[in-house]
């Protein structure tokens, strides 16, 4: 059995907290859809939730090394996984889901919002 649960997730590097608790061995698929747009400072670029083509990140983002203007999340305080607009995992944690933008958190300007689609299997599910 399955329940699908939608959130709506601002364009921030602020955590949201999805109100989805997880537990271990749930086996878990995010499909994201819509566009948002991070603080690229002197230009507007929109993107959706895998960030910006071949723009990784630097230091000062949340999760460095990835796309600027992605997706990302974590499991109550657990490490940071990059979401991007598809993601299909089986959870090795228990906690909250937590959403957020790979986003410098001294940037304040952006736009637009995406939305996910989180499916949670029950792990007793064959």
């Amino acid at each position: 059995m399955a329940i699908t649960i939608m959130r709506t997730v601002r364009p921030s590097p602020q955590w949201q907290d999805s109100l989805i608790r997880l537990r271990k061995g749930q086996r878990v698929v995010i499909d994201v859809e819509e566009v948002w747009s991070p603080d690229m400072r002197n230009q507007i670029v929109w993107c959706g939730a895998d960030g910006v083509y071949n723009l990784p990140s630097g230091e000062g983002y949340l999760m460095p090394g990835t796309n600027v203007g992605a997706l990302i999340a974590r499991i109550g305080d657990g490490p940071l996984f990059a979401v991007g607009s598809r993601y299909d995992f089986v959870c090795d944690g228990e906690g909250v889901l937590h959403f957020a933008m790979n986003e410098n958190p001294d940037y304040n300007n952006q736009a637009g919002k995406v939305v996910a689609q989180v499916i949670v299997f029950d792990p007793e599910a064959p």
